[in-house]
């Protein structure tokens, strides 16, 4: 189930160059992105796929470090578990977290 997360487009921060100091790599990660049927029926991760999720996670992070390394710039994760409370919400905020960490 583990899709592919490209590495951004671009070879130099856009409107400056590699290492810049006046520029960070913005990414977001949702679990419910992984696949189409990830969250059909409820619009948060279907129970049994926390493992999943938090493989896609890491996929992003991997992904998105390796492009701001690439970049010479930090990255900054603005963006993760868009659902609303519920105990496979949790799970997926507490994986994010504990990737960020």
């Amino acid at each position: 189930m583990l899709k592919q997360v490209w590495p951004v487009g671009f070879t130099k921060p856009p409107g400056g160059e590699i290492g810049s100091n006046n520029h960070a790599l913005n990414f977001h990660t949702y679990c419910c992105t992984l696949s189409p049927e990830t969250c059909m029926e409820t619009g948060e991760p279907a129970a049994g796929l926390e493992h999943a999720c938090n493989d896609w996670h890491q996929l992003k992070f991997d992904t998105r470090a390796e492009d701001a390394e690439r970049l010479g710039i930090p990255m900054i994760l603005s963006e993760f578990g868009a659902c609303m409370g519920s105990d496979v919400c949790i799970t997926e905020v507490k994986q994010v977290t504990n990737l960020a960490d």
